[in-house]
């Protein structure tokens, strides 16, 4: 359509501007993205001289934004942050390779700087020094997600451009920061993630330390501690939700330096070492009066514990409402499912169990397989019947390991039980 034209079946001649607008943020990717002449806005902007006008006096379609080259003008990224007026902001700004001798982060940086008041989820993946070149104490109010993708120097000097953050709730970090040299509103962080694994035990307790008031917590922790001792952290108050992975054991050494109140939801399902080493380790901390579960995603790799071990284990969470238990041996499941239908207090309020099992070796299909699926049976329909325990609502089964056509007979075999199940009410799931 030539950009002259202006035909009657135009979208703005038949359809209320507020309308159409509407329709065109439709248009926009899910997630942030760099100026593109072939997707929207820009796309829409070049259909008619209409639709220009249109696309360019609507600020919600201007209000996220990726810059990760050079090659884009800062003029063109002026003009677009320019157009999203008063609306809070989604950024993205990437370095480019270090061998692009174009980049000159001031610029851009410049740019950025100038629309800081409506900031609202910025993602900042540049060399740590460069981030001195958003000066000081940056007017941040509507600023309620930051991420960062790199490190400060060493011996750096504080950065305190973002400290005036104080809507500041989401922090991500790629990278170690020592919270004095990342000067922020620390306290008013309640969602902390670090899922790159370069922190070490001792840094993410420091970080705790700087944030009493976290709820959600998700950590990776690659390294062993380079210190001789691991600092205490005052009681987390608030900390509901904490998910943790690691190859290292030692990386639960920081179960024995943290002091939880309102923990509920704790996810371990990316542990890839040793379950009878992390059982051992982790019993000590959900010992404690204070650590009462409702739901627990635990990974039981490579050397197995004892099943009373486990079962101990989940003896010290009677409130716990959901377990999923990932890998974990076949017999582990038995003597779980055993329990749950033996009359036995274990896990009184359990309403929702997801397992999947590895089966190993091929001689487990024929043998261990079918005992433990009457096991499950027996056991959701145990709890069912009962008036002394909640009702286990939902339960979903797959595996791992071994597959044959044995065990498709045996699932197929199931199938009646299963249908019976379903029959009573519970959501019952064999994902194959």
């Amino acid at each position: 359509m030539a950009d002259n034209e202006t035909p009657a079946t135009c979208i703005v001649q038949t359809v209320p501007p507020e309308i159409a607008a509407k329709i065109f943020t439709h248009c926009l990717s899910d997630s942030t993205s760099a100026p593109d002449p072939n997707t929207a806005p820009l796309l829409l902007g070049r259909i008619c001289r209409d639709w220009r006008n249109l696309v360019q006096d609507c600020p919600q379609l201007w209000a996220s934004l990726k810059i990760d080259q050079s090659r884009i003008p800062v003029s063109l990224i002026e003009t677009w942050l320019s157009r999203a007026q008063s609306i809070p902001l989604i950024l993205e700004l990437c370095v480019p390779g270090l061998e692009d001798d174009d980049w000159d982060a001031a610029k851009f940086i410049t740019v950025f700087q100038r629309h800081s008041q409506t900031w609202r989820d910025v993602t900042l993946d540049l060399p740590g020094e460069q981030l001195y070149l958003f000066g000081s104490d940056l007017p941040l109010p509507l600023l309620e997600r930051l991420t960062m993708t790199d490190c400060f120097p060493e011996a750096a000097l504080p950065c305190n451009a973002f400290r005036n953050a104080h809507a500041l709730r989401q922090l991500t970090l790629a990278r170690a920061v020592h919270p004095a040299v990342l000067q922020l509103p620390w306290t008013e962080i309640t969602t902390f993630q670090s899922p790159s694994g370069s922190l070490l035990p001792e840094e993410f307790l420091t970080i705790l330390q700087y944030t009493p008031n976290i709820v959600d917590c998700t950590v990776t922790l690659y390294n062993e501690s380079e210190s001789d001792g691991l600092p205490d952290v005052a009681q987390l108050a608030f900390l509901a939700s904490l998910s943790l992975e690691t190859l290292i054991p030692g990386a639960l050494d920081v179960f024995d330096h943290i002091s939880v109140l309102a923990l509920r939801r704790l996810d371990l399902s990316s542990i890839l070492f040793s379950g009878r080493v992390l059982v051992s380790r982790l019993h000590p901390f959900l010992s404690r009066p204070s650590c009462q579960l409702r739901e627990l995603c635990i990974r039981i790799d490579g050397d197995k514990p004892r099943e009373d071990h486990f079962i101990q284990l989940l003896e010290t969470q009677p409130a716990l409402e959901r377990l999923d238990l990932v890998e974990g041996s076949l017999g582990l499941l038995i003597a779980i499912c055993q329990r749950l239908s033996d009359g036995s207090p274990l896990l009184p309020r359990l309403t929702s169990l997801r397992a999947s099992p590895h089966i190993y070796p091929a001689s487990e299909i024929t043998n261990t397989f079918p005992v433990m699926l009457d096991a499950l049976a027996d056991a959701l329909t145990s709890r069912w019947v009962s008036d002394s325990f909640a009702q286990i609502q939902d339960c979903t089964l797959s595996w791992s390991g071994v597959v044959t056509d044995d065990l498709e007979k045996i699932v197929v075999a199931f199938r009646p039980r299963q249908k019976q199940l379903v029959a009573l009410g519970i959501n019952m799931n064999v994902v194959q």
